[in-house]
Formats: C-alpha cells, sequence, structure tokens
C-alpha cells in the first residue's frame, strides 16, 4: 500500500531560471530544401533509353 503525502517542491529561484534556459530551445532557421544533385547514372539510363528506343516506321514497298 502507497502513502500519499501532501508535500510540495521547493525550488530556488535560480533553479527555475536555469530549468527555463534548458527548456527553451532556439528556433531554427528557415531554410530551402535540399536540390537534388544530377549523376552520372542518369546520363547513362538516358542514352541507354535512347538507344534502344523503336525506331521509326518505314513506308511500307508496294
Amino acid at each position: 500500500m502507497s502513502v500519499h503525502t501532501l508535500a510540495r517542491t521547493v525550488a530556488a529561484p535560480a533553479d527555475v531560471e536555469l530549468l527555463g534556459t534548458l527548456v527553451a530551445e532556439p528556433e531554427s532557421a528557415i531554410t530551402d530544401p535540399p536540390l537534388p544533385a544530377p549523376n552520372a547514372a542518369g546520363a547513362v539510363l538516358l542514352a541507354a533509353l535512347l538507344l534502344l528506343s523503336a525506331p521509326d516506321p518505314k513506308e511500307p514497298r508496294k
């Protein structure tokens, strides 16, 4: 069985001020989102797709 007491914790004003500085977080600066960096894999994939794409249709012979 637990016993509950009506005790109140006492904090010195210096402790309250220290706690306030620990709790308050500075706001972060707003920055732009990261931009995608081009890489060689994209260029190779584009070249492969262009080389392997279907050729233009030719006129049928009569």
